[in-house]
């Protein structure tokens, strides 16, 4: 990746004077005087300096890319009596760049060509001597990019959205932004976070979208949809599913949340989806929705609603927990693609745990695509660390972000991914999962996201292992099984234990399933790993069937799975597409045997 250019070393600084030295904005001010002008300087006297006028003048190209040159070109004419000889400076956003010496008879004029090489990114103005002939906006360059990287986008810093602490919403994370206590409608911020995103490989931003008309609307259609540099990048909608349902889960029969979701597409298919720099897979603009295992009930009818009243089917990505079957959610049944938000677990808040979350979710879903039809989108993230937020009530053990985080996790997702990668996040900045620039870390993760994300070779996955499933007769509402939960999920067995013996009695597989164990696949049929009280669990349901991989199985042996059900059903176990045995399983905690030949 090329060098961040110097200037941005003192941004944090340029914050303090009004992002005085952010792109477009021109230098700074002294205090309490004015910015000095460059000077034309000449061999005679200032009444013969005076005589040499700018005219006509030409950039080319105005767009370019850091690194490339653009050539001046001005007619400059001696309108006194005096020849004039001098050196006409020429500046970029004000930074002088070079300068040439021309001789001017009295009455005549010459044309003055200077091909110069801006230092900086961003929209800047080009003044030759003391005049501004225009404008020119130098894009940072992007790297050769083998696969698409997008990131979650936060439009929401600064007045009047979060205005926290008297403007220092900053103080509300463990990082500190090199940009300062910024606000995402100055267009100086935005043009940053383009040249910054382009430098990276990031060429899609996925916006947080918080309903019609609101504050994070306004933000972007109005400051950052039309910023005159928004058509560089591809950009798409993240539906804050608990903005507009609430924090719980939500069925989607009732009429409320059916015309909730039905009115929201159809404003994003009128107001968004047809905008030539909305993000598109397949063709179709893409929708994404955070927390999406909260969308319950009937989906599949809401959501076919919805779409006719919009008039558009868009390329839905559903975020589900990291470790959960696919065929968990109902959601899933109209996706296009899954991905999860964030692979950290409040339960095993550890690095370890974290990474490996990464790893194991990646790869058990990327196996599951054999048997559901949908897409995976990896995530890369750096950690997880809310405990800086006062404005709202959190109470998370933090997996403090560092680049190595960020490094493992990426590489996980790089080798999962058959299209993009997303990147949580590009500025969440009171999780401290951004990539933004820090002034802890600088630019080490744009700079890992293009090397890793953008252009690293992919490690093709492998897969040596074997599969059963079991089939249970039935699931059961966990809303029936307790009654304090609204809208509960499907289940079937309450797994602890699996242990898998071949025929002589010898133990080859003995996995404490609630642990997350790195050698036990659920493609299907399971909701993710649970803790409490010195106990670890996994709910197997959301459909009858589950299932397992594992690294083998011996010719023939038994397989046992401590735990209890969720009813009393029937329990069957089949491998190779072939029925092997069949027990009943009750309400009690035992262990229930299958043996296989």
């Amino acid at each position: 990746m090329d060098e961040e250019p110097s200037r941005r070393s003192v941004l944090s600084t340029s914050t303090i004077l009004g992002l005085g030295l952010l792109a477009g904005c021109g230098q700074q001010e002294q205090d309490g005087e004015d910015e000095a002008e460059p000077e034309t300087t000449t061999e005679q006297s200032d009444s013969s300096e005076d005589s040499l006028s700018i005219g006509d003048s030409t950039l080319d190209p105005s767009t370019l890319t850091h690194g490339d040159s653009i050539t001046v070109t001005v007619t400059l004419e001696n309108t006194g009596e005096n020849e004039v000889s001098s050196s006409v400076p020429v500046s970029v956003g004000g930074e002088p760049v070079a300068s040439q010496t021309v001789t001017v008879a009295p009455g005549e004029s010459t044309e003055l060509e200077l091909a110069v090489e801006p230092s900086e990114t961003g929209t800047q103005a080009i003044t030759v001597g003391t005049k501004e002939v225009g404008t020119v906006v130098v894009r940072a360059p992007k790297p050769d990019a083998v696969r698409e990287i997008g990131a979650h986008y936060y439009p929401w810093y600064g007045a009047p959205l979060h205005d926290f602490n008297d403007g220092q919403w900053a103080e509300e994370s463990p990082s500190t932004p090199v940009l300062g206590n910024y606000n995402s409608a100055e267009s100086a911020v935005i043009e940053q976070h383009i040249d910054w995103c382009r430098r990276a490989g990031i060429s899609w931003l996925n916006v947080s979208w918080w309903g019609s008309n609101s504050g994070h609307d306004r933000r972007l259609r109005e400051d950052i949809l039309a910023h005159p540099r928004a058509d560089e990048l591809e950009w798409s909608i993240l539906y804050e599913t608990v903005g507009q349902f609430g924090d719980d889960p939500v069925e989607l029969d009732s009429t409320l949340s059916q015309n909730q979701l039905t009115n929201d597409l159809s404003y994003l298919a009128d107001t968004y989806f047809h905008r030539d720099n909305y993000k598109r897979i397949d063709g179709r603009p893409v929708l994404y929705i955070w927390v999406a295992q909260n969308l319950r009930g009937d989906v599949q009818e809401a959501y076919q609603a919805a779409v006719e009243a919009a008039g558009e089917r868009p390329y839905l990505i559903v975020d589900i927990p990291a470790g959960s079957g696919l065929d968990t959610h109902p959601i899933v049944d109209v996706a296009d693609a899954v991905t999860t938000y964030t692979v950290y677990d409040p339960q095993n808040p550890t690095r370890d745990a974290f990474v490996e979350n990464a790893r194991s979710s990646y790869r058990t879903w990327y196996q599951a695509a054999e048997y559901v039809d949908v897409d995976v989108i990896p995530t890369a993230v750096p950690g997880f660390d809310d405990t800086e937020i006062t404005h709202v009530e959190r109470d998370n053990e933090p997996v403090p972000s560092t680049p190595k985080i960020y490094e493992q996790t990426a590489t996980a997702a790089r080798r999962y991914a058959d299209g993009p990668i997303l990147i949580t996040s590009f500025n969440e900045w009171y999780e401290d999962t951004q990539v933004e620039p820090s002034e802890e870390h600088g630019s080490t993760y744009l700079e890992r996201t293009a090397d890793t994300l953008a252009t690293g070779n992919r490690e093709e996955p492998t897969f040596d292992n074997e599969v059963f499933t079991l089939t249970f007769g039935r699931t059961i509402s966990e809303s029936s099984l307790n009654p304090d939960i609204e809208n509960g999920r499907q289940l079937s067995f309450l797994l602890n234990q699996l242990t898998i013996y071949d025929d002589a009695g010898e133990r080859v597989l003995d996995a404490d399933i609630g642990s997350g164990v790195d050698n036990v696949s659920f493609i299907l049929g399971s909701y993710g790993p649970e803790q409490a009280d010195g106990d670890s669990w996994r709910w197997l349901g959301g459909e009858t069937q589950t299932v397992v991989s594992v690294p083998s199985l011996p010719d023939s042996g038994r397989i046992e799975l401590t735990g209890q059900g969720a009813g009393k059903m029937g329990l069957s176990l089949e491998i190779d597409d072939r029925q092997q045995d069949m027990t009943e399983i009750t309400e009690q905690t035992d262990t229930y045997t299958l043996s296989f030949n």
